[in-house]
């Protein structure tokens, strides 16, 4: 999947990604049970923005309305992160891709 900073618009890569951050985080969503994202963090060398990019899964048999509602709260929660951190959150859909 391209990324791009949300910040600046510059283009991401993989050595843009902060391996021990997104796994950091993806060890403490496996801790709490939650399923059906999946998070990945980058630094965007260009601007010096981190940027989380969530990505929802829809989970096995999940109805599309209680998909499209799990991903608008999680837009909502993204939102609340505020401008005031130096951290950019995106929430994207993956389909086809179901993880616990």
């Amino acid at each position: 999947m391209n990324r791009t900073c949300q910040a600046c618009g510059r283009a991401l890569t993989g050595s843009d990604l902060c391996k021990d951050a997104s796994k950091a985080i993806e060890a403490t969503r496996k801790a709490s049970h939650v399923d059906g994202v999946q998070f990945r963090c980058y630094a965007c060398p260009a601007c010096g923005h981190d940027n989380l990019f969530v990505d929802c899964h829809r989970l096995a048999g999940e109805a599309d309305a209680a998909f499209a509602e799990r991903k608008r709260l999680l837009e909502d929660a993204a939102r609340e992160v505020g401008p005031d951190r130096q951290v950019e959150v995106t929430v994207t859909e993956r389909p086809g891709r179901v993880n616990g």
